[in-house]
Protein backbone atom coordinates (compact mmCIF):
# COMPACT_ATOMS: atom_id res chain seq x y z
CA UNK A 1 0.00 0.00 0.00
CA UNK A 2 0.84 3.51 -0.68
CA UNK A 3 2.28 5.12 2.69
CA UNK A 4 0.68 8.23 4.33
CA UNK A 5 3.26 11.40 3.02
CA UNK A 6 4.68 13.10 5.79
CA UNK A 7 2.83 16.06 7.65
CA UNK A 8 0.97 18.40 5.31
CA UNK A 9 2.67 21.45 6.81
CA UNK A 10 5.77 20.77 4.77
CA UNK A 11 4.01 20.52 1.21
CA UNK A 12 3.81 23.88 0.78
CA UNK A 13 7.37 24.81 1.03
CA UNK A 14 9.06 23.23 -2.44
CA UNK A 15 11.43 26.13 -2.66
CA UNK A 16 13.15 25.77 0.28
CA UNK A 17 13.13 21.89 -0.27
CA UNK A 18 14.74 22.64 -3.70
CA UNK A 19 17.23 24.76 -1.84
CA UNK A 20 18.17 21.70 0.84
CA UNK A 21 18.34 19.29 -1.62
CA UNK A 22 20.61 21.23 -4.12
CA UNK A 23 22.76 22.28 -0.93
CA UNK A 24 23.58 18.26 -0.61
CA UNK A 25 23.97 18.03 -3.87
CA UNK A 26 26.75 20.54 -3.72
CA UNK A 27 27.99 18.87 -0.83
CA UNK A 28 29.09 15.95 -3.10
CA UNK A 29 30.13 17.60 -6.15
CA UNK A 30 32.19 20.21 -4.03
CA UNK A 31 33.71 16.89 -2.39
CA UNK A 32 34.89 15.71 -5.66
CA UNK A 33 36.54 18.80 -7.00
CA UNK A 34 38.15 19.72 -4.20
CA UNK A 35 40.14 16.26 -4.28
CA UNK A 36 41.61 17.43 -7.55
CA UNK A 37 43.59 19.84 -6.22
CA UNK A 38 44.65 18.02 -2.46
CA UNK A 39 46.15 14.58 -5.03
CA UNK A 40 49.97 16.17 -4.15
CA UNK A 41 49.03 16.86 -0.41
CA UNK A 42 47.50 14.01 0.16
CA UNK A 43 50.02 11.80 -1.65
CA UNK A 44 52.99 14.12 0.72
CA UNK A 45 50.86 13.84 4.23
CA UNK A 46 50.78 10.43 4.04
CA UNK A 47 53.39 8.63 2.28
CA UNK A 48 51.18 7.47 -0.92
CA UNK A 49 52.38 6.50 -4.18
CA UNK A 50 50.36 8.16 -7.09
CA UNK A 51 48.54 4.35 -7.56
CA UNK A 52 47.43 5.41 -3.80
CA UNK A 53 46.04 8.96 -4.25
CA UNK A 54 44.03 7.19 -7.66
CA UNK A 55 42.21 5.04 -5.15
CA UNK A 56 41.71 7.64 -2.62
CA UNK A 57 39.61 9.53 -5.44
CA UNK A 58 38.32 6.15 -7.50
CA UNK A 59 37.33 4.99 -4.13
CA UNK A 60 34.39 7.23 -3.75
CA UNK A 61 33.66 7.36 -7.54
CA UNK A 62 33.78 3.33 -7.29
CA UNK A 63 31.13 3.10 -5.21
CA UNK A 64 28.97 5.84 -6.14
CA UNK A 65 28.76 5.17 -9.90
CA UNK A 66 28.19 1.30 -9.24
CA UNK A 67 25.20 1.93 -6.73
CA UNK A 68 23.45 4.67 -8.02
CA UNK A 69 21.37 1.98 -10.15
CA UNK A 70 20.21 0.41 -7.05
CA UNK A 71 20.26 3.81 -5.34
CA UNK A 72 17.56 5.23 -7.88
CA UNK A 73 14.90 1.98 -7.67
CA UNK A 74 15.16 2.15 -3.91
CA UNK A 75 14.01 6.13 -4.29
CA UNK A 76 11.38 4.89 -6.46
CA UNK A 77 10.63 1.88 -4.12
CA UNK A 78 11.14 3.80 -0.31
CA UNK A 79 10.47 6.86 -1.02
CA UNK A 80 13.00 9.73 -2.19
CA UNK A 81 13.09 11.54 0.97
CA UNK A 82 14.52 8.63 3.09
CA UNK A 83 16.85 8.31 0.82
CA UNK A 84 17.96 11.70 1.18
CA UNK A 85 18.49 12.05 4.45
CA UNK A 86 20.10 8.51 4.63
CA UNK A 87 22.53 9.44 2.09
CA UNK A 88 23.20 13.03 3.56
CA UNK A 89 23.77 11.32 7.21
CA UNK A 90 26.37 8.64 6.15
CA UNK A 91 27.93 10.99 3.65
CA UNK A 92 28.54 13.49 6.47
CA UNK A 93 29.81 10.78 9.06
CA UNK A 94 31.89 9.08 6.31
CA UNK A 95 33.41 12.56 5.80
CA UNK A 96 34.37 12.94 9.34
CA UNK A 97 36.07 9.68 9.41
CA UNK A 98 38.11 11.11 5.93
CA UNK A 99 39.93 13.93 8.25
CA UNK A 100 40.89 11.71 11.57
CA UNK A 101 42.56 8.88 8.84
CA UNK A 102 45.62 8.36 10.04
CA UNK A 103 46.93 6.23 6.84
CA UNK A 104 46.01 5.74 3.30
CA UNK A 105 44.27 2.91 4.03
CA UNK A 106 41.45 4.43 6.40
CA UNK A 107 41.59 7.35 4.33
CA UNK A 108 40.61 4.84 1.55
CA UNK A 109 37.88 3.01 3.70
CA UNK A 110 36.60 6.00 4.93
CA UNK A 111 36.06 7.37 1.13
CA UNK A 112 34.41 4.29 0.00
CA UNK A 113 31.72 5.03 2.75
CA UNK A 114 31.66 8.31 1.68
CA UNK A 115 30.42 7.27 -1.74
CA UNK A 116 28.00 4.69 -0.57
CA UNK A 117 26.34 7.86 0.89
CA UNK A 118 26.25 9.95 -1.83
CA UNK A 119 24.91 7.60 -4.25
CA UNK A 120 21.90 6.91 -1.58
CA UNK A 121 21.27 10.86 -2.46
CA UNK A 122 22.31 11.85 -5.21
CA UNK A 123 19.33 9.82 -7.78
CA UNK A 124 17.05 11.66 -5.14
CA UNK A 125 18.33 15.05 -5.54
CA UNK A 126 17.37 15.07 -9.34
CA UNK A 127 14.02 12.64 -8.81
CA UNK A 128 12.59 15.01 -6.64
CA UNK A 129 12.27 17.79 -9.10
CA UNK A 130 9.05 16.20 -10.35
CA UNK A 131 7.28 15.54 -7.32
CA UNK A 132 8.18 19.34 -6.21
CA UNK A 133 7.51 20.62 -9.35
CA UNK A 134 4.83 19.31 -11.24
CA UNK A 135 4.14 21.70 -13.92
CA UNK A 136 6.59 21.19 -17.12
CA UNK A 137 7.80 24.63 -16.95
CA UNK A 138 8.89 24.50 -13.61
CA UNK A 139 10.66 21.23 -13.89
CA UNK A 140 12.87 22.56 -16.83
CA UNK A 141 13.78 25.59 -14.69
CA UNK A 142 14.61 23.34 -11.85
CA UNK A 143 16.67 21.10 -14.00
CA UNK A 144 18.57 23.97 -14.85
CA UNK A 145 19.08 25.20 -11.22
CA UNK A 146 20.33 22.17 -10.15
CA UNK A 147 22.84 21.84 -12.95
CA UNK A 148 23.78 25.21 -11.91
CA UNK A 149 24.30 24.18 -8.43
CA UNK A 150 26.21 21.33 -9.40
CA UNK A 151 28.75 24.20 -11.41
CA UNK A 152 28.64 26.56 -8.92
CA UNK A 153 30.27 23.64 -6.25
CA UNK A 154 33.03 22.49 -8.99
CA UNK A 155 33.82 26.61 -9.45
CA UNK A 156 34.05 26.97 -5.68
CA UNK A 157 35.72 23.55 -5.45
CA UNK A 158 39.76 23.93 -6.25
CA UNK A 159 39.34 27.99 -5.38
CA UNK A 160 38.13 26.61 -1.52
CA UNK A 161 39.83 23.50 -1.67
CA UNK A 162 43.55 25.11 -2.24
CA UNK A 163 42.87 28.07 0.33
CA UNK A 164 42.01 25.37 3.00
CA UNK A 165 44.75 22.88 2.57
CA UNK A 166 47.30 26.52 2.40
CA UNK A 167 46.09 27.07 5.66
CA UNK A 168 44.94 23.99 7.65
CA UNK A 169 46.36 21.03 6.06
CA UNK A 170 44.36 18.58 3.59
CA UNK A 171 42.30 17.07 6.42
CA UNK A 172 40.31 20.80 6.72
CA UNK A 173 38.77 19.38 3.06
CA UNK A 174 36.48 16.63 4.51
CA UNK A 175 35.41 18.95 7.42
CA UNK A 176 33.74 21.58 5.75
CA UNK A 177 31.37 18.60 4.52
CA UNK A 178 30.09 18.55 8.36
CA UNK A 179 27.93 22.26 8.98
CA UNK A 180 26.65 21.27 5.02
CA UNK A 181 25.37 18.06 5.81
CA UNK A 182 23.54 19.53 9.37
CA UNK A 183 22.20 22.01 7.44
CA UNK A 184 21.20 20.12 4.55
CA UNK A 185 19.05 17.36 7.07
CA UNK A 186 17.35 19.93 8.97
CA UNK A 187 15.98 21.84 6.45
CA UNK A 188 14.43 18.66 4.40
CA UNK A 189 13.37 17.27 7.36
CA UNK A 190 10.93 20.88 7.47
CA UNK A 191 10.18 21.39 4.56
CA UNK A 192 10.59 18.27 2.07
CA UNK A 193 7.64 15.42 2.19
CA UNK A 194 7.78 11.80 1.87
CA UNK A 195 7.36 10.58 -2.22
CA UNK A 196 4.61 8.05 -2.61
CA UNK A 197 5.64 4.28 -1.95
CA UNK A 198 4.32 2.00 -4.44
CA UNK A 199 1.98 -1.44 -3.17
CA UNK A 200 3.61 -4.13 -2.68
CA UNK A 201 3.70 -7.14 -4.92
CA UNK A 202 -0.24 -7.57 -4.87
CA UNK A 203 -0.15 -4.73 -6.94
CA UNK A 204 -2.92 -2.84 -5.40
CA UNK A 205 -2.98 1.12 -5.14
CA UNK A 206 -5.01 3.90 -3.32
CA UNK A 207 -5.47 7.58 -4.52
CA UNK A 208 -2.38 9.26 -3.22
CA UNK A 209 -3.19 11.21 0.27
CA UNK A 210 -3.39 14.75 0.74
CA UNK A 211 0.31 16.21 0.37
CA UNK A 212 1.12 13.40 -2.26
CA UNK A 213 2.29 13.50 -5.61
CA UNK A 214 0.53 11.46 -8.23
CA UNK A 215 2.16 9.72 -10.36
CA UNK A 216 1.63 11.27 -14.20
CA UNK A 217 1.90 10.50 -17.89
CA UNK A 218 5.49 10.15 -19.11
CA UNK A 219 5.45 13.65 -21.18
CA UNK A 220 1.91 15.08 -21.23
CA UNK A 221 2.29 15.88 -18.00
CA UNK A 222 -1.35 14.91 -17.14
CA UNK A 223 -2.34 13.21 -13.61
CA UNK A 224 -3.75 9.41 -13.94
CA UNK A 225 -4.07 6.63 -11.78
CA UNK A 226 -1.38 4.12 -11.82
CA UNK A 227 -2.02 1.03 -13.38
CA UNK A 228 -1.60 -2.23 -11.86
CA UNK A 229 1.44 -3.27 -13.98
CA UNK A 230 2.99 0.14 -13.14
CA UNK A 231 2.63 -0.33 -9.57
CA UNK A 232 4.07 -4.24 -9.70
CA UNK A 233 7.15 -2.63 -11.56
CA UNK A 234 8.05 -0.37 -9.27
CA UNK A 235 7.34 -2.52 -6.27
CA UNK A 236 9.31 -5.07 -7.77
CA UNK A 237 11.92 -6.70 -6.01
CA UNK A 238 15.72 -5.64 -6.64
CA UNK A 239 17.86 -7.67 -9.09
CA UNK A 240 20.90 -8.27 -6.15
CA UNK A 241 22.71 -10.25 -8.80
CA UNK A 242 22.88 -7.56 -11.23
CA UNK A 243 24.19 -5.20 -8.87
CA UNK A 244 27.10 -7.45 -7.89
CA UNK A 245 27.60 -8.20 -11.32
CA UNK A 246 27.94 -4.38 -12.03
CA UNK A 247 29.89 -3.46 -9.08
CA UNK A 248 32.27 -6.03 -9.57
CA UNK A 249 32.56 -4.77 -13.35
CA UNK A 250 33.33 -1.52 -12.42
CA UNK A 251 35.72 -2.38 -9.10
CA UNK A 252 37.48 -4.69 -11.49
CA UNK A 253 38.37 -2.47 -14.70
CA UNK A 254 39.17 0.55 -12.39
CA UNK A 255 41.70 -1.97 -10.54
CA UNK A 256 43.10 -2.91 -14.26
CA UNK A 257 43.81 0.86 -15.13
CA UNK A 258 45.25 1.93 -11.88
CA UNK A 259 47.33 -1.23 -12.02
CA UNK A 260 48.03 -0.95 -15.59
CA UNK A 261 49.97 2.50 -15.09
CA UNK A 262 51.98 0.87 -11.61
CA UNK A 263 52.64 -2.87 -12.30
CA UNK A 264 52.75 -2.48 -16.14
CA UNK A 265 50.11 -3.84 -18.47
CA UNK A 266 51.80 -7.29 -18.86
CA UNK A 267 51.85 -7.50 -15.10
CA UNK A 268 49.66 -10.86 -14.52
CA UNK A 269 47.30 -8.78 -11.81
CA UNK A 270 46.62 -6.30 -14.50
CA UNK A 271 45.76 -8.84 -17.26
CA UNK A 272 43.92 -10.88 -14.54
CA UNK A 273 41.87 -7.65 -13.69
CA UNK A 274 41.06 -6.94 -16.63
CA UNK A 275 39.64 -10.34 -17.63
CA UNK A 276 37.55 -10.32 -14.43
CA UNK A 277 35.98 -6.99 -15.21
CA UNK A 278 35.06 -8.60 -18.94
CA UNK A 279 34.12 -11.51 -17.41
CA UNK A 280 31.63 -9.25 -14.90
CA UNK A 281 30.25 -7.11 -17.67
CA UNK A 282 29.45 -10.14 -19.66
CA UNK A 283 27.42 -11.74 -16.47
CA UNK A 284 25.62 -8.29 -15.83
CA UNK A 285 24.68 -7.83 -19.46
CA UNK A 286 23.21 -11.30 -19.59
CA UNK A 287 21.40 -11.16 -16.25
CA UNK A 288 19.68 -8.04 -16.97
CA UNK A 289 18.15 -9.72 -20.25
CA UNK A 290 17.06 -12.77 -18.44
CA UNK A 291 16.35 -11.03 -15.22
CA UNK A 292 12.58 -10.68 -14.29
CA UNK A 293 12.92 -7.34 -12.68
CA UNK A 294 16.29 -5.86 -13.76
CA UNK A 295 18.14 -3.03 -12.90
CA UNK A 296 18.01 -1.30 -16.11
CA UNK A 297 14.33 -2.44 -17.89
CA UNK A 298 14.98 -2.85 -21.99
CA UNK A 299 12.12 -0.85 -22.64
CA UNK A 300 13.46 1.90 -20.89
CA UNK A 301 16.66 2.23 -23.00
CA UNK A 302 14.63 1.96 -26.41
CA UNK A 303 13.76 5.59 -26.38
CA UNK A 304 16.79 7.23 -28.44
CA UNK A 305 16.59 10.41 -26.52
CA UNK A 306 16.91 8.92 -23.46
CA UNK A 307 19.41 6.82 -24.22
CA UNK A 308 21.80 9.85 -26.03
CA UNK A 309 20.96 11.78 -22.57
CA UNK A 310 22.25 8.90 -20.84
CA UNK A 311 25.60 8.48 -22.31
CA UNK A 312 25.81 11.86 -23.31
CA UNK A 313 26.42 12.12 -19.23
CA UNK A 314 29.37 9.69 -19.42
CA UNK A 315 30.95 11.34 -22.25
CA UNK A 316 30.77 14.62 -20.89
CA UNK A 317 32.18 13.10 -17.22
CA UNK A 318 34.76 11.75 -18.79
CA UNK A 319 36.26 14.66 -20.43
CA UNK A 320 35.52 17.22 -17.70
CA UNK A 321 36.36 15.64 -14.74
CA UNK A 322 39.53 14.00 -16.80
CA UNK A 323 40.66 17.58 -17.67
CA UNK A 324 40.10 19.04 -14.19
CA UNK A 325 42.44 15.71 -12.73
CA UNK A 326 44.96 16.65 -15.39
CA UNK A 327 44.62 20.49 -15.21
CA UNK A 328 45.28 20.16 -11.78
CA UNK A 329 48.47 18.28 -11.78
CA UNK A 330 49.64 20.56 -14.56
CA UNK A 331 49.83 23.40 -12.38
CA UNK A 332 51.10 21.68 -9.22
CA UNK A 333 54.13 19.38 -10.35
CA UNK A 334 55.00 20.74 -13.95
CA UNK A 335 54.50 24.24 -12.95
CA UNK A 336 55.14 24.08 -9.44
CA UNK A 337 52.44 26.22 -7.85
CA UNK A 338 51.06 25.64 -4.43
CA UNK A 339 47.53 24.42 -4.17
CA UNK A 340 46.23 27.85 -3.16
CA UNK A 341 47.96 28.60 -6.47
CA UNK A 342 46.47 26.12 -8.76
CA UNK A 343 43.05 26.73 -7.14
CA UNK A 344 43.45 30.17 -8.42
CA UNK A 345 44.51 28.83 -11.83
CA UNK A 346 42.02 26.52 -12.84
CA UNK A 347 38.85 29.43 -11.83
CA UNK A 348 38.71 29.32 -15.90
CA UNK A 349 37.31 26.20 -16.12
CA UNK A 350 35.91 26.02 -12.79
CA UNK A 351 33.97 29.59 -13.68
CA UNK A 352 32.96 28.54 -17.14
CA UNK A 353 30.93 25.26 -15.78
CA UNK A 354 29.09 28.18 -13.67
CA UNK A 355 28.34 30.85 -16.59
CA UNK A 356 26.97 27.97 -18.97
CA UNK A 357 23.84 26.98 -16.60
CA UNK A 358 23.42 30.35 -15.00
CA UNK A 359 23.74 32.94 -17.92
CA UNK A 360 23.66 31.03 -21.09
CA UNK A 361 21.71 27.99 -21.38
CA UNK A 362 17.45 28.93 -21.17
CA UNK A 363 17.72 32.22 -23.30
CA UNK A 364 19.53 29.74 -26.14
CA UNK A 365 17.08 26.53 -25.28
CA UNK A 366 14.33 28.88 -25.82
CA UNK A 367 15.25 29.60 -29.10
CA UNK A 368 17.50 26.51 -30.34
CA UNK A 369 16.17 23.93 -28.49
CA UNK A 370 18.34 21.56 -26.26
CA UNK A 371 19.02 19.09 -28.58
CA UNK A 372 21.41 21.47 -30.76
CA UNK A 373 22.23 22.37 -27.62
CA UNK A 374 24.01 19.36 -26.52
CA UNK A 375 25.89 19.42 -30.05
CA UNK A 376 27.31 22.78 -29.52
CA UNK A 377 28.47 21.91 -25.84
CA UNK A 378 30.83 18.53 -26.74
CA UNK A 379 31.80 20.93 -29.77
CA UNK A 380 33.43 23.57 -27.34
CA UNK A 381 34.55 20.81 -25.76
CA UNK A 382 36.44 19.44 -28.23
CA UNK A 383 37.78 23.07 -29.03
CA UNK A 384 38.74 23.63 -25.59
CA UNK A 385 40.60 20.15 -25.52
CA UNK A 386 42.68 20.97 -28.51
CA UNK A 387 43.74 24.21 -26.72
CA UNK A 388 44.99 22.96 -24.12
CA UNK A 389 47.24 20.04 -25.51
CA UNK A 390 49.71 22.61 -26.71
CA UNK A 391 50.26 23.17 -22.80
CA UNK A 392 53.77 22.91 -21.70
CA UNK A 393 55.95 23.69 -18.77
CA UNK A 394 56.56 27.21 -20.10
CA UNK A 395 53.00 28.00 -22.38
CA UNK A 396 51.68 31.18 -21.37
CA UNK A 397 48.81 31.06 -18.82
CA UNK A 398 46.63 32.54 -21.50
CA UNK A 399 46.13 29.77 -23.45
CA UNK A 400 45.83 27.69 -21.11
CA UNK A 401 42.94 30.19 -19.36
CA UNK A 402 41.47 30.10 -22.98
CA UNK A 403 41.28 25.78 -23.11
CA UNK A 404 39.90 25.65 -19.46
CA UNK A 405 37.27 28.33 -20.09
CA UNK A 406 36.13 26.48 -23.17
CA UNK A 407 35.75 23.37 -21.50
CA UNK A 408 34.20 24.68 -18.58
CA UNK A 409 31.18 26.22 -20.36
CA UNK A 410 30.79 23.40 -22.84
CA UNK A 411 30.66 21.06 -20.07
CA UNK A 412 27.41 22.75 -18.54
CA UNK A 413 25.96 23.61 -21.78
CA UNK A 414 25.87 20.12 -22.65
CA UNK A 415 25.32 19.13 -19.14
CA UNK A 416 22.37 21.58 -18.92
CA UNK A 417 20.69 19.83 -23.08
CA UNK A 418 21.29 16.35 -21.56
CA UNK A 419 19.25 16.68 -18.12
CA UNK A 420 16.22 18.46 -19.95
CA UNK A 421 16.04 15.74 -22.56
CA UNK A 422 15.77 12.82 -19.73
CA UNK A 423 13.81 14.82 -17.60
CA UNK A 424 11.16 15.24 -20.17
CA UNK A 425 11.56 11.49 -22.00
CA UNK A 426 11.21 9.89 -18.33
CA UNK A 427 8.12 9.34 -16.81
CA UNK A 428 7.87 11.18 -12.53
CA UNK A 429 7.22 6.93 -11.82
CA UNK A 430 10.77 6.25 -13.09
CA UNK A 431 12.56 9.68 -12.10
CA UNK A 432 14.36 7.26 -9.44
CA UNK A 433 15.61 5.34 -12.26
CA UNK A 434 16.35 7.72 -15.03
CA UNK A 435 18.25 10.21 -12.34
CA UNK A 436 20.19 6.83 -11.04
CA UNK A 437 21.14 5.72 -14.64
CA UNK A 438 22.20 9.23 -15.49
CA UNK A 439 24.71 9.59 -13.06
CA UNK A 440 25.60 6.34 -13.28
CA UNK A 441 27.17 6.68 -16.45
CA UNK A 442 28.59 10.37 -15.50
CA UNK A 443 30.33 9.49 -12.41
CA UNK A 444 31.53 6.14 -14.48
CA UNK A 445 32.88 8.78 -16.68
CA UNK A 446 34.96 10.30 -14.08
CA UNK A 447 35.76 7.04 -12.78
CA UNK A 448 37.57 5.97 -15.79
CA UNK A 449 38.85 9.22 -16.25
CA UNK A 450 40.81 9.12 -13.49
CA UNK A 451 41.89 5.80 -14.20
CA UNK A 452 43.02 5.90 -17.40
CA UNK A 453 44.66 9.18 -16.74
CA UNK A 454 46.31 8.68 -14.09
CA UNK A 455 48.12 5.68 -15.55
CA UNK A 456 48.99 7.55 -18.69
CA UNK A 457 50.42 10.37 -15.83
CA UNK A 458 52.26 7.76 -13.87
CA UNK A 459 55.16 8.14 -14.60
CA UNK A 460 55.24 12.08 -14.75
CA UNK A 461 53.80 14.71 -16.76
CA UNK A 462 56.81 14.97 -19.24
CA UNK A 463 57.69 13.26 -22.93
CA UNK A 464 54.40 13.59 -24.36
CA UNK A 465 52.31 12.03 -21.56
CA UNK A 466 50.48 15.34 -21.02
CA UNK A 467 49.78 15.63 -24.36
CA UNK A 468 48.55 11.78 -24.92
CA UNK A 469 46.42 13.03 -21.91
CA UNK A 470 44.60 15.59 -23.67
CA UNK A 471 44.33 13.25 -27.32
CA UNK A 472 42.44 10.87 -24.96
CA UNK A 473 40.27 13.43 -23.34
CA UNK A 474 39.50 14.64 -27.24
CA UNK A 475 38.52 11.34 -28.25
CA UNK A 476 35.72 11.51 -25.14
CA UNK A 477 34.22 14.74 -26.94
CA UNK A 478 34.21 13.47 -30.24
CA UNK A 479 32.31 10.89 -29.23
CA UNK A 480 29.90 13.50 -27.45
CA UNK A 481 29.30 15.09 -30.64
CA UNK A 482 28.38 12.12 -32.69
CA UNK A 483 25.80 11.85 -29.67
CA UNK A 484 24.70 15.13 -30.14
CA UNK A 485 24.19 14.58 -34.04
CA UNK A 486 22.19 11.87 -32.87
CA UNK A 487 19.75 13.45 -30.59
CA UNK A 488 19.35 16.33 -33.99
CA UNK A 489 18.26 13.43 -36.23
CA UNK A 490 15.66 12.17 -33.23
CA UNK A 491 14.56 15.51 -32.67
CA UNK A 492 13.44 16.18 -36.24
CA UNK A 493 10.34 13.74 -35.78
CA UNK A 494 9.53 15.40 -32.60
CA UNK A 495 9.16 19.03 -31.33
CA UNK A 496 12.38 20.05 -29.39
CA UNK A 497 11.04 20.39 -25.60
CA UNK A 498 10.50 23.96 -24.47
CA UNK A 499 12.76 25.31 -21.91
Amino acid sequence: MVENAVPARAAGRPRLGFFAICLAYCAIILDASVLNVAVPAIRSGLGSSMAGAQWVLDAYTLPLAALLLTAGALGDRLGLRRMLLGGIALFTLASAACAAAPDPGALIAARAVQGIGAAALLPATLAMIPHLFPAAAGQARAAVTWVAAGAVAVALGPLTGGALIGAFGWRSIFLINLPIGVISIALIAASVTETPRPAAVTGTSRPAAVGETPRRAAVTGTSRPATVTETSRRAAPLDHPGQVAAVAALGLLTAALILGGSAGWADPATLAALAGAIAAAAGFRWRERRAAHPLVPPSFLADRTRTVAIASAGLMGFAFYGTLFVTSLYFQQLRGQSPAAAGLALLPLTAGSAIGPLLLYRPLARRYGHPPLLLAGFTLCAAGTATLGWLGPHTSYAVAAAGLLLTGAASTIAFSALTSLLMASVPPAQSGLGSGLQNTTRQSGALIAVSILGSVLSPGLGGGRLAAAFVIIGIAALAGITAGLLALRAATRAEPVPA
